[in-house]
């Protein structure tokens, strides 16, 4: 675990007992699949980050607890299939193709509301929302709330690739909003900063001309 032991007790009874049911759970049984490249972006470490902000949203919003098992589930898969650091986009349906295979294996239950969360969280939102709309019947404020909590979730962690970006504004949910020196603050804490420095170093070309003067 990266996260210091310190912060998971600083957080509500929940919020710890399902950090360190799924935290493990990763470690231990989730395979991720190896990415070429000098940088470590989308792996276990990104992973474990953004399960914390999911669960401290689910919690902040009063999310049902099945609700926060779909966060849970979302946040440890969703990058598990990808072939690389860029937009690889396609690797939401991978990962989401194989939380589904897991599931019966591992004797974990299949939370559709994860998978389409899994499944949509690399295309835009109305892609997403148009399949939730299309498939999850009298549930549609549920999983479109844990597709909202989860891509949340997922931006939060964008600090890790420059302070630049991530703009609060694009965020959907306020209390997500409202964790944007938390989140930062958890970068900063988990990853090393000589390798934080070189990722930064490696994403600041493509940053916009206009935000350069903030790094």
């Amino acid at each position: 675990m990266n996260i210091p032991q310190t912060v998971i007790d600083a957080e509500p009874a929940r919020v710890r007992q399902l950090f360190m049911q799924w935290e493990p759970f990763m470690e231990q049984h989730v395979v991720f699949w190896t990415i070429p490249g000098n940088i470590d972006v989308h792996t276990k470490g990104h992973c474990e980050r953004v399960l914390l902000h999911a669960l401290r949203i689910g919690e902040a919003r009063h999310v049902s607890d099945r609700a926060m098992e779909a966060l849970a589930h979302a946040s440890i898969f969703h990058d598990s299939r990808r072939k690389d650091n860029y937009l690889d986009v396609g690797h939401g349906e991978r990962a989401a193709h194989y939380y589904q295979t897991f599931c019966p294996v591992y004797g974990l239950t299949f939370l559709p509301e994860a998978y389409a969360a899994i499944f949509y969280h690399d295309r835009d939102d109305e892609t997403g929302r148009a399949f939730i709309a299309a498939h999850s019947g009298q549930y549609k404020a549920v999983w479109q709330e844990v597709y909202a909590i989860f891509k949340d979730a997922d931006a939060l962690d964008r600090y890790r690739l420059g302070e630049w970006c991530l703009d609060k504004r694009y965020l959907r949910t306020p209390e997500a909003k409202a964790m944007t020196d938390f989140a930062l603050h958890l970068v900063q804490g988990t990853i090393p900063p000589d390798d934080l420095a070189f990722t930064y170093s490696q994403t600041e070309p493509f940053q916009p001309q206009h935000l350069k003067s903030k790094i």
